[in-house]
């Protein structure tokens, strides 16, 4: 799971940054808004954390304009403040929960887990090009016509798409369209996706995943000229 952490308190973000990796997560943590934004033009997290009182940017501010640009992510706001009416201003700014510091960390894990199972029970449909991934029948869907895919084809589009244009690792890949790690001997990865972007450009004469030699691969959106 891709988990932003906007903290400006550096021991806090730190401690946070620990322990989601600890337990398998892929946290970045970053200290103050703007650096929030530049962060999510790059990435698309599962979640979103945000400090409400961070230089330049409030968290409440970074919120506000993350659903402006129509960014879907769950968002859960840190702050100090415990009155009603600023948990009220939170969730019109768009945010999905608050916590009120101090907290635990189980806790906060528990609205992340809360928060991201909300958002996929909502969310049906990954879009690209004119192609779209169903969620709910495990379909690639393009204009008059439906691709085939295996089920670790599938997963790993849904992967991809989640994180399109932005460069993932072999081991990314396999911990979240595999559930486990790599072994150094296995080409399982390289395979599945020969595979898959074999199928995509037969059926669409676009190529999408281009591979970044040293770094892993990337997704690429929009539509790229096959050569």
């Amino acid at each position: 799971m891709e988990i932003l952490i906007a903290e400006d308190e550096k021991q806090i973000a730190g401690t946070l940054k620990k322990r989601f990796l600890e337990i398998g997560f892929h946290p970045m943590a970053v200290p103050n808004g703007e650096a929030a934004l530049a962060a999510v033009e790059k990435i698309v997290f599962d979640v979103i954390i945000l400090d409400w009182r961070m230089p330049k940017l409030s968290g409440l501010e970074v919120c506000k304009i993350l659903r402006e640009r129509e960014i879907k992510a769950p968002i859960i706001l840190l702050t100090a403040l415990s009155d009603i009416s600023n948990k009220v201003e939170a969730l019109n700014a768009g945010a999905d929960d608050y916590i009120t510091k101090p907290f635990s960390f189980d806790e906060l894990l528990a609205r992340v887990n809360a928060v991201v199972r909300r958002f996929h029970s909502t969310t049906t449909e990954l879009g690209f090009n004119n192609c779209t991934l169903n969620l709910v029948d495990h379909t690639l869907v393009k204009p008059n016509e439906i691709i085939k895919l295996s089920q670790k084809e599938y997963d790993l589009l849904k992967f991809f798409l989640k994180n399109k244009n932005s460069i993932v690792s072999k081991d990314q890949i396999c911990q979240q369209a595999w559930g486990t790690k790599c072994s150094p001997l296995s080409n399982i990865v390289e395979v599945t996706i020969k595979n898959l972007r074999r199928k995509l450009e037969s059926k669409t004469h676009k190529s999408y995943i281009r591979t970044i030699y040293g770094e892993g691969y990337i997704f690429f959106a929009d539509e790229v000229l096959k050569h």
